[in-house]
């Protein structure tokens, strides 16, 4: 084929099919609707010998909603834009596209100089001393129920959504007090056969994220006795939520946190609110980073350091007082 015939929509389509071979179900997904949603149809009838780094670095700037003549009233722009994490993501997988394209049709310099926008690492939302104390009250009162049991496991071991839905009593040692994290459950979106704009859902249980996140976790002292006494003795292979063989979806069991959120009279926060009020809490209590960084499951402890160590204000007042002369 002449190489100056190809478009990217057929490097993309290349791509994904390399793709498919080597990753996760789900990250393949997500590579699959990045590519139908944003590249393909701003860039994909562009031939890819016309790429270059102005063009690209232009559709980031248009997808941050930064270009100079757009028709469009401020309120339509503000709704367009998009953050510079989800923009940084898009062109990250766009210039791998292209550096395939460059190699599989012996060409180069097609991305030298693209730039992927800066991300500004914010302050993580945490639960506050006071909704920290309605929700374990509410919890506390609850603890027969598994559904409450596992939102108290998350606040005291930081693990996942996807992670406490996967889990089994398999992966909890009762003998050694500790939980091991070798699976997340997730809800992703797939194209059906012979369907090539066809989408539908599924619910899948995976290995986690990264190497990493397959992380054994100490079961706290304090929420142990909990632990110990939801079991029931149905098999190894039950759910800890449900002790039976039929699993919590994700979403279903966000629905009822909120649910508890609600009764408990906090405001509504995503589930996720847990693990950055677990992590706060160890930094906050002098936890070493390289311990939580296991803990948490992340793959290095700077991605700890960046997310998780901003104290409260009270921390530092605390921490500052401390100083004699």
């Amino acid at each position: 084929m002449d190489a100056s015939k190809v478009t990217i929509e057929q490097v993309c389509r290349e791509w994904l099919n390399m793709k498919r071979l080597i990753v996760k179900q789900s990250t393949y997904a997500k590579y699959d609707s990045v590519v139908r949603k944003h590249i393909l149809p701003e860039l994909g009838q562009v031939p890819l010998c016309m790429v270059n780094s102005s063009m690209l670095n232009d559709y980031a700037g248009e997808k941050l909603g930064m270009e100079q003549n757009m028709k469009k009233d401020r309120e339509e722009k503000e709704h367009c834009r998009m953050s510079a994490k989800t923009v940084r993501d898009i062109c990250a997988i766009l210039k791998s596209i292209i550096r395939y394209g460059e190699k599989e049709y012996q060409m180069s310099g097609l991305v030298g100089n693209i730039v992927l926008p800066k991300v500004t690492v914010k302050s993580k939302d945490v639960l506050k001393a006071p909704e920290l104390k309605k929700i374990e009250k509410y919890l506390w009162e609850n603890q027969d129920t598994p559904r409450c049991a596992g939102i108290l496991l998350c606040l005291y071991t930081g693990i996942r959504l996807g992670e406490v839905c996967a889990l089994k009593w398999e992966d909890i040692d009762l003998k050694h007090h500790i939980l091991s994290i070798t699976h997340t459950t997730q809800r992703i979106t797939i194209p059906e056969d012979g369907k090539a704009h066809a989408r539908k859902t599924v619910v899948i249980t995976d290995h986690p994220k990264s190497f990493s996140s397959e992380r054994i976790i100490p079961i706290p002292a304090s929420i142990y006795p909990l632990i110990r006494n939801l079991y029931c003795g149905t098999g190894n292979d039950c759910y800890f939520l449900t002790n039976s063989k039929q699993g919590i979806e994700p979403r279903n069991y966000q629905y009822f946190f909120k649910k508890v959120l609600r009764t408990a009279g906090i405001r509504t926060v995503n589930f996720h609110v847990l693990r950055h009020t677990f992590a706060s809490r160890c930094v906050e209590i002098g936890m070493d980073i390289k311990t939580l960084s296991e803990i948490l499951g992340h793959a290095n402890t700077s991605i700890t350091l960046d997310y998780y160590v901003h104290s409260s204000l009270d921390f530092k007042r605390r921490q500052i007082n401390r100083l004699k002369y």
